[in-house]
C-alpha cells in the first residue's frame, strides 16, 4: 500500500492546528509545527511532499520562511501554501514571488483547501517523474485487476487528452464504455472527486503551467484548456489563484528574475 504524503503545517494558531489536523488527518500524514524557525529543521529532516504557511507569525513570518526554504537546496522543491487571513493582492503576488504555489484565504472551505493540496501534490509529482501526463495512481495496488480502477483511469485519460473539447459527465462515460451514474461512482472511489471538479482542476492547472512555462497569449491557453470564452477562464483562474492569469503570469516571472 502507497505511504500517504506528509503535509507540513506552520501555523502559531493551536486552533487553527486543531482545525486542519482534522480535515487532514484522514488523509495525509501531518508533521505540526507553531514554530517558524523550527518548522526549516523539520522540513530539511522530514521531507514532507508540501507546506502550508501561516504567513502572520510572531516569531518569522510565512513569507520570510518560505524565503529560508525555497534558498535550501535540501527543501528548494517543497511545494509552499500560504493558508492566511493576510489576502490583499500585495500579499498573494509577495507570496508568489518568494515562491509559494498557492495562496488560500482565511476563513477557507475544507473542500478548497483539500481539492489545492490534491492539485499541487499531483503537480510536484509530474515534475519530479519529468512528465506532465501521468494518470494519478488509483488506490488499488493493482489497478489492472479492478476492472472499475481500470475504467477510472481510462477517464482520466481522455480527459486530458481532450481539455479543449465542451466535455459533458455522459459523453466521457461513453468514451470509456460505461454510464455516468456509474463514472460518479468510480471517480468518487478510485480518484477522490467529482468528475467535474477533476475537469475543472485540470484545465486550471494546465493553464497555469502553460502561463509559467510557455509564452501563449492567455486567449490562446483559455481556448487550449476549453474555455470558449478568455473572461470564463479568467474568472475561474481569479478563484483559484487570487489573481487573473495576466497578472500571475507577470507575477511568476517577477519572482525568476528575483532567484536570478
Amino acid at each position: 500500500m502507497t505511504e500517504r504524503p506528509l503535509l507540513l503545517i506552520v501555523d502559531d494558531q493551536l486552533e487553527e492546528l486543531r482545525w486542519l489536523t482534522q480535515i487532514l488527518q484522514p488523509l495525509y500524514r501531518l508533521a505540526l509545527t507553531s514554530d517558524s524557525r523550527q518548522a526549516l529543521s523539520r522540513a530539511q529532516a522530514l521531507q514532507p511532499a508540501l507546506a502550508l504557511l501561516d504567513v502572520g507569525m510572531s516569531d518569522l513570518n510565512g513569507f520570510a520562511l518560505c524565503q529560508l526554504l525555497k534558498a535550501d537546496p535540501q527543501t528548494r522543491n517543497i511545494p509552499v501554501l500560504f493558508l492566511s487571513a493576510h489576502s490583499t493582492a500585495a500579499d498573494r503576488i509577495h507570496g508568489l514571488n518568494v515562491g509559494a504555489v498557492d495562496f488560500i484565504s482565511k476563513p477557507f472551505h475544507p473542500e478548497e483547501v483539500l481539492a489545492r493540496i490534491r492539485v499541487h501534490l499531483r503537480l510536484a509529482e509530474q515534475i519530479r517523474r519529468g512528465s506532465s501526463d501521468e494518470v494519478p495512481e488509483a488506490q488499488d495496488e493493482h489497478p489492472e485487476r479492478d476492472p472499475g480502477a481500470l475504467l477510472a483511469h481510462s477517464a482520466v485519460s481522455f480527459i486530458r487528452e481532450h481539455l479543449g473539447e465542451a466535455l459533458t459527465v455522459s459523453q466521457i462515460a461513453q468514451q470509456v464504455g460505461t454510464h455516468e451514474k456509474r463514472l460518479l461512482a468510480l471517480f468518487g472511489e478510485h480518484v477522490g472527486q467529482t468528475v467535474s471538479g477533476f475537469l475543472r482542476g485540470e484545465r486550471l492547472s494546465t493553464g497555469l503551467r502553460l502561463l509559467t512555462e510557455t509564452e501563449m497569449p492567455v486567449q490562446e491557453i483559455a481556448a487550449h484548456v476549453g474555455y470558449g470564452n478568455p473572461g470564463n477562464f479568467a474568472t475561474a483562474f481569479r478563484d483559484r489563484h487570487g489573481l487573473s492569469p495576466q497578472a500571475y503570469r507577470q507575477a511568476h516571472r517577477q519572482g525568476r528574475r528575483n532567484e536570478s
